[in-house]
């Protein structure tokens, strides 16, 4: 057999949920934005794809798209870098800040996918449990002292619980010698961002996605927002010709006509106002998210995303995490579909 690298012996495989495709299955387990893009917004779309040349390597210093994405972050083109998706980016972070000896915290429940990344570099991943996640939910920041970098998804990742900017900005300001990834892949939905403190501070960094609210998550891109000097040595590892010419096209022109996805977002955030607010009346707990989804706990979680594929629904059991017995976490889209997952919650949840 050939030899490998014998790091991946101690690496569990990352296993997405199972899926099941075609146009007649409602999709609310993996957070992608359900409600289709308005006629106008697609023909913009498509019309920006005609002019690709396919037989072209992407353009590696896009400068409309630079452009665009320096005014929608109000930060410089210095302090940005897109990839081919957010994972992309935190695995040449975790690649370029992370050696043998590196102690890396990370808060659960969390998105793991990441833990490939470390464990392929350090053993030395360390878990610490958030407290409280249905009420008062408290994170234990007194853990950073001992490790090197701290990984936060905010808002989280599968919880939708989110740390304010203040609260960040403390940490940077009395850790300055750890390195803090925040990783905001659901902001648009809070509108709350640490972006503006990479200009203030150089153990930060930012990383967001263009999948959840900005509806691109089949084109796969991403991006980081940091010091100059942290954009500079990333760079001496990433591939060029890391984001597809498609991507770059069709974000330029979300980008610009934003305001067509506002109103999506302003949907989906009112749908989850009042499907959480049915999800009192049938007395189910659940946590008050900051992000296109909600995670709510049941009797029999099972028996519950059963009768919803039944439905054609699919959405994404959650009982994996340490405390997170007989919960869901189902995304939030069209009223129609949430409707009828209050029914099967009225009926079922006994």
């Amino acid at each position: 057999m050939i030899k490998y690298n014998k790091r991946l012996d101690l690496i569990d495989e990352y296993l997405p949920s199972n899926r099941l495709y075609g146009s007649n299955v409602k999709k609310l387990d993996w957070n992608e934005c359900n409600i289709p893009f308005s006629k106008k917004l697609s023909k913009i779309i498509n019309k920006s794809l005609s002019k690709i040349n396919y037989s072209e390597y992407p353009n590696i210093n896009n400068k409309s798209l630079n452009n665009e994405l320096s005014k929608y972050c109000k930060l410089p083109i210095s302090n940005l870098q897109t990839f081919n998706g957010s994972d992309s980016a935190l695995q040449y972070i975790f690649t370029t800040y992370l050696n043998a000896t590196s102690r890396v915290l990370i808060f659960n429940p969390n998105y793991n996918q990441i833990d490939v990344f470390i464990k392929l570099i350090t053993d030395n991943i360390n878990y610490s449990e958030i407290k409280n996640i249905f009420f008062n939910y408290y994170y234990d920041f007194s853990e950073v002292e001992n490790n090197d970098v701290v990984y936060i998804s905010n808002p989280n990742n599968p919880t939708g619980i989110l740390i304010s900017p203040e609260i960040i900005e403390g940490l940077l300001i009395k850790y300055p010698s750890k390195l803090f990834i925040i990783d905001e892949a659901y902001y648009e939905f809070s509108n709350k961002s640490s972006v503006n403190l990479v200009q203030k501070y150089q153990n930060i960094i930012v990383t967001r996605t263009f999948s959840k609210a900005l509806s691109l998550a089949s084109i796969r891109l991403g991006y980081i927002c940091a010091d100059e000097s942290i954009i500079k040595i990333i760079n001496k590892i990433r591939n060029t010709k890391e984001v597809n010419s498609f991507a770059q096209a069709i974000a330029i022109e979300l980008l610009k006509n934003y305001k067509h996805i506002k109103k999506r977002i302003n949907k989906i955030n009112l749908n989850k106002y009042k499907f959480t607010n049915q999800l009192r009346l049938l007395n189910i707990k659940y946590v008050e998210s900051e992000t296109n989804f909600i995670l709510l706990k049941v009797n029999d979680s099972k028996n519950i995303i059963e009768k919803l594929l039944d439905k054609k629904i699919l959405v994404r059991d959650r009982s994996m995490f340490y405390g997170l017995e007989n919960c869901i976490r189902i995304t939030i889209g069209k009223w129609s579909d949430m409707k009828i997952i209050l029914k099967i919650l009225k009926k079922y949840d006994k």
